[in-house]
């Protein structure tokens, strides 16, 4: 049996392109259903705080 030694200096790792991407996409993705919503008059629900309440559209924009 081998034991590998942790690299503790290696604290800044790469981040995957792929997530990269998907956290971009589902911001945009929030931001459009948003806008939808507003145009709706209605809100959104949302995970917050561990629990699931409805936001509100900012009507003065």
């Amino acid at each position: 049996m081998t034991s590998k030694k942790v690299d503790s200096n290696n604290d800044q790792k790469k981040r995957d392109p792929d997530l990269v991407n998907a956290e971009i996409a589902m911001t945009r993705a929030a931001r459009k259903a948003r806008q939808r919503a507003a145009l709706a008059g209605i809100g959104v629900m949302v995970y917050r705080d561990g629990r699931i309440v409805e936001e509100q559209p900012d009507l003065d924009k």
